[in-house]
């Protein structure tokens, strides 16, 4: 098979490789769509802790089964997928408790171990969900990160009527709006660059912020008649801004963090307790295919407001180089391996 290797910071190689045995449980998958994520590029540039090289990434990918395991069931050749990139032990207290996107022993497709930059891909048939013979793979690439908006937005008991700051506009600070906005909450988004904050309109922030144009608590307060925001889901990930998210939350909020940042963040714990502000991590998406899946077949989402580019395999590391030099977007570039 084909596949497109980081083979350590800064170099890429595009050769082939074997594909291994199929075993128990497994099935091959012909890869049809791979989304490029900042993750990506943080193994591409050296940045990402977790990286054994050389590494073939790539977590978002969508294509069609072309062999299954004897002992595989509920997926046959020729069905239409989207692999869930987690690997998780099932045996943990994490993953017994049901929590198997923070296993003692994680893998994550991409990253500790090889992803869907690849014409064929060989994984766990746990992992792979069926998606209609309707929906585009364009369509279902995307589900992977909107099941990472999902998991953010049911940590924070996002709900109608709720207020809701979203800071950082990108692929998934946008899959989280637009998951909020589904949901029936009211959505505030900021920023720092004014073309990402427009495509956050463009996919329905009802207001945005610049904030280095205008004072973020300022703002929030302004938007909210003096109330502050229920919920503050942090997908800018930066860890000094973090007390002025607890100053922007409402009494009884909820903050949600994606950061992995290990740089520590001050903070004035009376915030939290005068407000009994409510304080969680969200990682990975724990399991949310089937329910992003619903969403986009229901038409509760539309995913491809997201896409800004494709591209074919023959263009993969260009593509990769470019965004590597300058920087990743508010919208998603996606791969095409057929």
């Amino acid at each position: 098979m084909k596949v497109l290797q980081v083979i350590k910071p800064g170099e890429i190689a595009v050769t082939n490789k074997e594909i291994g045995k199929l075993k128990a449980g497994e099935v091959i998958v012909d890869i049809k769509r791979v989304g490029i994520c900042g993750s990506d590029i943080h193994i591409f540039k050296g940045s990402n802790p977790f990286t054994v090289y050389p590494r073939v990434i790539g977590h978002e990918m969508t294509g069609l089964i072309a062999e299954i395991a004897p002992d595989v069931q509920g997926v046959r050749a020729g069905d239409g997928v989207v692999i869930d990139p987690v690997l998780n032990c099932g045996v943990c207290d994490a993953c017994r408790r049901g929590h198997p996107n923070v296993c003692g022993s994680l893998k994550v497709m991409g990253v500790h171990a090889d992803g869907g930059f690849a014409s064929q891909m060989i994984v766990p048939s746990a992992n792979v969900y069926k998606v209609p013979e309707t929906m585009s793979w364009n369509k279902a690439v995307l589900v992977e990160p909107f099941s990472i908006g999902a998991n953010i937005c049911d940590r924070t008991g996002v709900e109608k009527g709720d207020r809701v700051l979203v800071l950082g506009s990108g692929v998934i600070g946008n899959a989280a709006l637009m998951t909020a906005k589904m949901l029936g909450a009211e959505v505030i988004v900021c920023d720092i660059d004014d073309a990402k904050l427009e495509k956050a309109k463009e996919l329905g922030a009802d207001h945005t912020i610049n904030s280095i144009e205008l004072d973020l608590q300022e703002e929030v307060f302004r938007l909210t008649k003096g109330e502050g925001v229920t919920v503050v889901i942090d997908a800018a990930c930066v860890p000094a801004l973090f007390q002025s998210l607890l100053e922007c939350a409402a009494p009884g909020g909820r903050i949600g963090v994606l950061g992995f940042s290990k740089d520590f963040s001050e903070i004035n714990q009376f915030e939290i307790t005068r407000k009994e502000l409510s304080i969680v991590g969200s990682r990975l998406n724990n399991r949310r295919f089937p329910q992003v899946i619903r969403w986009f077949e229901d038409g509760l989402l539309e995913p491809e407001k997201l896409i800004n580019s494709v591209h074919s395999f023959a263009d993969a590391e260009r593509v990769l180089r470019e965004i590597a030099s300058t920087g990743v977007n508010s919208g998603k570039t996606i791969i095409r391996l057929d």
